[in-house]
């Protein structure tokens, strides 16, 4: 059988910097993009695609791991890592919601929230709280993805081809069903994570064999032809993959080692900022301009500065978040 071989000068030997670094560049770009809708900019940079370098990195990160030794810690380490944050976050967001924009939630919608599956079951839950925590159902999938798909790390194009099913079944279910909230922001992405586990294993042996096969055929079809047909098209994780590999080979060489520390910090506290700077720098932005300045109806002007004080605060609880919840890591 063909094989299409590709080699480094070395695997990666330890934890990669540069991981850090690019999820530090994924949140500034999320965080571009959620200012720019604040503001009613269009969307000509797509910084959106800083999501798609999270799903990337998820895979690349699993597969660059140490191997598993069980499914128990495997999942009490990523349960730990994810679920303390995210339910003080919810909390918090839920009583605020309720408290000062009159919001109200039923107990079921409550209840997906707090286990992290409420982006399956469509807009109307998904995107219910804040829009943000759909990201949470995205990972919560992903991890017993990559846990059924770990014996077949070495060969890739099994990986691609169960990751090319499932992506467009995912997309098809949320298309079809007019689930466009979900459909754009979780479906979309999916086939992203299928790549960063070829990726990593790549990085990690140093070496890729990607045999030119009908299993991967079968993924090519599933990924691009299939999805075509039926006007599904998974056009921003190429996007995402460009935007990595820019700043690894293009950007990073050039850059500072403080600009570097920055970038790290930010990606260590990528998941905090996540979940905590769009509320604040749109909802109770405007909430606050109306209630405690009297503009009903803010300036773009006005919203830039609540935009500027929201980031800061969001800055600042994701850093005591982060400390809080270490004691859990």
């Amino acid at each position: 059988m063909t094989h299409l071989r590709l080699e480094l000068p070395a695997p990666a030997a330890a934890r990669l910097t540069v991981l850090d670094e690019l999820k530090g560049v994924a949140i500034l770009l999320v965080v571009a993009y959620h200012a720019g809708g604040v503001l009613g900019l269009p969307n000509n940079l797509h910084a959106d695609a800083g999501v798609d370098i999270f799903v990337i990195l998820s895979g690349l990160g699993l597969a660059l791991g140490p191997d598993a030794r069980g499914a128990r810690p495997f999942f009490l380490r990523r349960f730990k890592r994810i679920y303390p944050t995210y339910w003080l976050v919810l909390t918090a967001c839920v009583l605020a919601n309720v408290r000062f924009l009159q919001l109200h939630y039923s107990t079921a919608n409550l209840a997906l929230h707090f286990l992290g599956i409420h982006g399956w079951f469509g807009d109307a839950i998904g995107m219910s709280i804040n829009d943000s925590f759909w990201f949470i159902t995205l990972i919560v999938t992903l991890y017993p993805l990559y846990w059924i798909l770990r014996s077949s790390l070495d060969a890739p194009d099994k990986i691609l081809l169960w990751g090319g099913a499932f992506s467009f079944a995912a997309a098809a279910l949320f298309f079809y069903t007019g689930q466009s909230g979900i459909f754009a922001h979780f479906a979309l992405r999916l086939p992203g994570f299928f790549l960063g586990l070829v990726l990593g294993r790549l990085l990690r042996d140093g070496r890729l064999e990607l045999p030119l096969s009908a299993t991967l055929a079968g993924a090519f079809l599933l990924f691009f032809y299939v999805p075509y047909t039926q006007g599904i098209i998974f056009g921003s994780v190429p996007v995402g993959l460009t935007l990595l590999f820019a700043y690894a080979f293009l950007l990073r060489p050039r850059a500072s080692e403080a600009l570097r520390r920055k970038l790290r910090f930010l990606g260590d506290h990528s998941l905090e900022i996540f979940l905590v700077h769009q509320p604040l720098i749109r909802e109770y932005n405007v909430y606050l301009l109306g209630r405690w300045f009297g503009i009903p109806a803010p300036t773009t002007g006005a919203l830039c500065v609540g935009i500027a004080v929201g980031l800061g605060a969001a800055l600042v609880l994701s850093v005591e978040l982060h400390k809080l919840t270490a004691r859990f890591r």
